[in-house]
């Protein structure tokens, strides 16, 4: 049985997990690059550490804005609109998707019940969920947090199952419920303080306080490529603005860039101040080594590992991996040593088919031996067939097989891809075949039989009403 027909039954029967890392919201939101190793070289200073966490704030935190006018119903028209829309719209894909599993799940074998896990800080989830509550009341969404105007995080909270009673109490149905673990915590976080009777906790706000911040880091950045400008005699590397900058970032760290990076914090100081602390009020991981100095963000952490390793040790349970590098050692490690566990199946797609044997390299594997029930999701998966470039012409000419197939050039081959998969063209023009978010959705829907397709769906709530 092929990983994907596999993908789809373990939905109808176990007791799912999802993980989902930065490769969701991408291209949306940038991913980590070189920002861990920059933090953690030994030439870089505090006031570079606290540059490059600006930087990385700016890549891949700042556009959360546009998330939070469209969750407030305000314009959120700009450059980035349309490629928000387009990945919001496959978070709301996957959540219909889900549900729509759950719907044949039999509460009294597997509940109905999917656990979200993600180590995005985003609010794509919120929002997709959001759209999926306004037309559809009957689930239940679990973000873990109890109260009314203060919400307040608990990871007690995550261990709760909501019953429909009949007028008469008479019988009980189980409602779908979806778990939204953020274990990196999140953009709309907050801590308030310890009190004379409460200990300091996490509060989710609904709206995020990150319009504020943007206006500091705009500030900053601004003063970036004036300062760039007055000490471009000084600085080691050829750089001119704040865009070839973040450019020499994301390639080869040198002596020289740390040194310029250290020499261009200097000139901003009064900025960092501002953005440094407004920053350090965020409950976020930030991509460092020591990611975990924070109390709070801290006991949050590994209680959600603890979540984690418990639903994987559970019988008949099952981990599904979406846009995640493994490059976080303690998820690596819990997932590793839950392996052991003979009933888990553990199914990761990759983006590109060279991902596979770098995920692999993140485990410790015996031998590099992998275990039986890991399982990957490939877009060789999807591959159709190998044929020349002569009996391509020959057998697809005055065709219209675009519709329902993906052609790439391979040397003097020509490689044919079931539409799954998606295409990316690299730098050199070279075209290759990607299982990107709407690939996983296409994936899920294969055996759905109310798959998801908005303007069908809203005809049917405008015909119901």
């Amino acid at each position: 049985m092929s990983e994907e027909i596999l993908l789809r039954e373990m939905l109808k029967e176990k007791n799912v997990t999802f993980l989902f890392g930065a490769g969701a919201s991408a291209p949306f939101f940038s991913s980590l690059g070189n920002f861990e190793n920059l933090l953690t070289n030994d030439n870089i200073n505090v006031d570079g550490k606290n540059l490059i966490k600006a930087i990385f704030f700016e890549q891949s935190i700042k556009d959360n804005s546009y998330i939070q006018n469209y969750l407030d119903k305000k314009c959120y028209c700009g450059e980035k609109a349309e490629s928000m829309d387009n990945i919001l719209g496959e978070y709301t894909r996957f959540i219909h998707n889900i549900l729509e599993y759950l719907k044949y799940r039999n509460s009294r074998v597997s509940p109905k019940r999917a656990n979200i896990i993600t180590t995005n800080y985003d609010l794509f989830f919120e929002a997709a969920i959001d759209d999926t509550l306004y037309k559809n009341s009957r689930i239940f969404f679990n973000d873990g947090t109890n109260g009314y105007t203060r919400k307040i995080l608990n990871t007690d909270n995550f261990n709760k199952t909501l019953l429909f009673s009949g007028v008469f109490d008479n019988y009980s149905n189980e409602i779908p419920a979806l778990n939204l673990i953020k274990c990196h915590g999140s953009v709309n976080w907050v801590e308030l303080p310890a009190t004379a009777d409460a200990k300091s906790c996490i509060q989710v706000l609904t709206r995020s306080t990150i319009l504020k911040q943007n206006e500091d880091i705009d500030t900053l950045l601004r003063n970036i490529n004036n300062s760039i400008g007055r000490i471009k005699s000084d600085l080691k590397t050829d750089v001119n603005s704040y865009a070839e900058l973040l450019q020499l970032m994301q390639e080869d760290i040198t002596n020289e860039l740390v040194a310029d990076i250290n020499m261009i914090a200097s000139q901003v100081m009064s900025d960092l101040t501002i953005t440094s602390d407004s920053m350090e009020q965020m409950q976020i991981v930030f991509p460092t080594k020591k990611k975990f100095e924070h109390t709070l963000i801290q006991e949050h952490f590994f209680s959600m590992l603890r979540l984690l390793s418990y639903e994987l040790e559970k019988k008949q349970s099952a981990l599904i991996v979406f846009g995640f590098s493994f490059y976080d050692e303690h998820i690596t490690e819990v997932v590793q040593r839950s392996l052991n566990n003979p009933s888990l199946l553990v199914i990761i797609v990759c983006y590109m088919n060279t991902n596979k044997s770098d995920i692999i390299s993140k485990f410790n594997f015996f031998h590099n031996s992998v275990p039986k029930n890991i399982h990957f999701i490939e877009p060789e998966n999807f591959l159709v067939e190998e044929i020349s470039i002569p009996e391509y012409e020959e057998k697809y000419r005055n065709t219209k097989l675009e519709n329902y197939f993906k052609f790439f050039d391979d040397g003097d081959t020509k490689k044919v891809y079931t539409d799954i998969v998606d295409t990316l063209v690299d730098k050199n023009g070279i075209m290759h075949p990607i299982l990107n978010f709407s690939s996983f959705n296409k994936i899920l829907e294969e055996d759905i039989i109310n798959k998801y397709k908005p303007e069908i769906l809203e005809a049917n709530d405008n015909g119901n009403k």
